[in-house]
């Protein structure tokens, strides 16, 4: 009883939560009709999620695929930043993107959403040259994508070229010591919420296991991986965790730390977050292999 009042409490929280701010993050679970103007958006399903496809209306296709994990906590769904920013990173490289609508806490487990989205990436696999497929994901959806990736290796599947991690979330139980110390604005729901929304992702399960905390996984045999972090984040502290763990085992990560930089600050339009774009886009058109500029 103790328990489940307790998983009561925690999903009335995060619902609160996430309406209060939703408003403020303009949840959008579908694209908005304007990036119609600029992409072809084909919407199919995956285990009864929604899976989207943007491609370019009005360039020509790279031939380059990224699989886009959206960020939310595990608990909230696309914003209308994610949907320009994918059209901007299309509208740069002429790349195609799918972003998968996978399942979400507190109504489902990671369990849920790592089935949907390992379907995904073997059907992508399996139509895209794995040397042109991109794993991308900003917040959760950056940890997501690294330990989808991790798993990948573990069923020995074609890792992808490139892992580009925005802003990411590394270890759902934020425990690194140093998180204390940086004083950086957390993501929208604070580090309390972040904790319970993290703690009904697991649904029980480990939550240092690498599905839920992939700084715990093996960071060899994995794509290049790119990270984007900004100093003003409590995300940092894991970031640069992630960067020393890689460095020690002579596995290169490029890494960009922004000065005074917040959470997911790339989806805006000041200066700083065009620069970001602007390396973003590049890696993307980067062959396998090859450093940024």
């Amino acid at each position: 009883m103790n328990f489940f009042l307790r998983t009561i409490n925690k999903k009335r929280f995060l619902r609160e939560r996430l309406a209060a701010g939703n408003t403020a993050f303009f949840h959008s679970p579908q694209p908005p009709s304007r990036i119609f103007k600029s992409c072809r958006v084909c919407t199919s399903q995956v285990n009864g999620r929604s899976v989207f496809t943007l491609s370019p209306r009005n360039k020509k296709e790279s031939g380059t695929h990224i699989l886009y994990l959206h960020g939310g906590a595990y608990v909230q769904n696309f914003v209308l930043f994610h949907w320009d920013f994918l059209a901007e990173m299309i509208r740069r490289t002429g790349c195609t993107i799918t972003a998968l609508d996978y399942p979400l806490a507190p109504d489902h487990t990671f369990k849920e959403s790592f089935a949907a989205a390992e379907i995904l990436y073997r059907r992508l696999t399996a139509v895209a040259y794995p040397r042109k497929l991109i794993l991308m994901g900003d917040s959760s959806g950056g940890g997501f994508a690294l330990a989808l990736a991790q798993t990948m290796k573990k069923e020995h599947i074609a890792q992808p070229a490139q892992i580009i991690l925005l802003s990411p979330w590394l270890d759902i139980t934020l425990s690194n010591p140093r998180i204390n110390d940086l004083g950086g604005m957390p993501p929208f729901l604070g580090i309390e919420g972040l904790r319970k929304a993290g703690a009904l992702y697991a649904a029980g399960a480990d939550p240092a296991h690498y599905q839920l905390s992939p700084i715990n996984g093996s960071l060899e045999g994995l794509g290049k991986i790119s990270i984007f972090i900004g100093t003003n984040d409590i995300l940092l502290a894991d970031a640069k965790k992630l960067k020393l763990m890689a460095g020690s085992k002579g596995i290169d990560i490029s890494y960009y730390e922004y000065e005074g930089m917040f959470h997911a600050w790339m989806f805006l339009n000041f200066p700083e977050a065009k620069k970001a774009k602007q390396q973003i886009a590049d890696i993307i058109l980067l062959k396998a292999g090859e450093d940024p500029a």
